[in-house]
């Protein structure tokens, strides 16, 4: 449960979660997707929405993203994360940033629009229920707070069972032991290796995604699909058909915003 009085989960009802060590984490530290994240920013939201507020970019890391729009859009962005290193490595390069846990936020109170990068797939919890919820509040604490919000997210489709694949992924890289195996194979097929093995990563399909997006209280107003990317032939034994990148837009149920 949202707790008005702590600005953040209660403690009995916030599901355990997951989290990768600092030097998985510096993994992270690159800037690939970032002009296809601009791209779709800009076209969502900067055409169409004209935001003159605080575009705040959860989980920002090392401010590549918020940079780009600042530069490309002149919008005002400030980098939210938890991890030290990213908020020192956004500041060094002129970009606003605070630590910030996006299940347990404290607002400033100018944030317009809220955005996720390849983010949400990585709340992870100790089971796939408890990961549902954890990614959903993360988008649902946001709903009081901000005009809209802006999602970049995997998309992972499989040709028989809808989401067969994605929740394989999930079920390898969160068991411990199945992880120990992973490791041992992706040293003979490099397509198969993860940084997330023994924590956990969860994609999703897009309507799933577009469910989650429902029940956190938000309705998809604009939508961007993702250039579908290569499928190795061991993906494809995974049951992955397609993956790919899509874009989403957000406005809270109650929003007068149109698509």
């Amino acid at each position: 449960m949202w707790d008005e009085a702590t600005n953040g989960l209660s403690g009995g009802d916030a599901p355990e979660q997951r989290v990768l060590n600092a030097d998985r984490i510096s993994e992270f530290y690159h800037d690939n997707f970032v002009a296809d994240q601009a791209r779709d920013f800009g076209q969502l939201v900067v055409e169409k929405q004209r935001p003159d507020g605080v575009v705040a970019d959860v989980g920002g890391g090392c401010g590549y993203f918020a940079a780009a729009i600042s530069r490309d859009y002149g919008v005002r962005t400030r980098v939210l994360d938890t991890d030290p290193a990213s908020v020192a490595a956004s500041r060094d390069a002129g970009v606003e940033a605070k630590l910030f846990d996006a299940l347990a936020p404290k607002f400033e109170g100018d944030e317009e629009i809220a955005s996720f990068n390849l983010i949400l797939h990585h709340l992870i919890g100790t089971s796939d229920a408890r990961t549902r919820t954890l990614q959903m509040r993360a988008v649902e604490t946001w709903k009081e707070k901000c005009r809209g919000v802006f999602v970049n997210e995997y998309i992972y489709e499989s040709p028989v069972v809808a989401g067969f694949s994605a929740r394989l992924i999930w079920w390898v890289t969160s068991s411990r032991f199945l992880s120990a195996i992973g490791v041992v194979v992706s040293r003979f097929i490099p397509s198969l290796r993860a940084n997330t093995f023994g924590v956990g990563v969860r994609f999703r399909t897009a309507a799933d995604w577009r469910g989650l997006f429902q029940a956190a209280g938000f309705k998809v107003v604009d939508y961007r699909r993702g250039d579908d990317e290569p499928c190795s032939f061991f993906r494809r034994l995974m049951g992955i058909r397609s993956i790919r990148r899509d874009s989403f837009f957000l406005a809270p149920v109650t929003s007068q915003i149109q698509s």
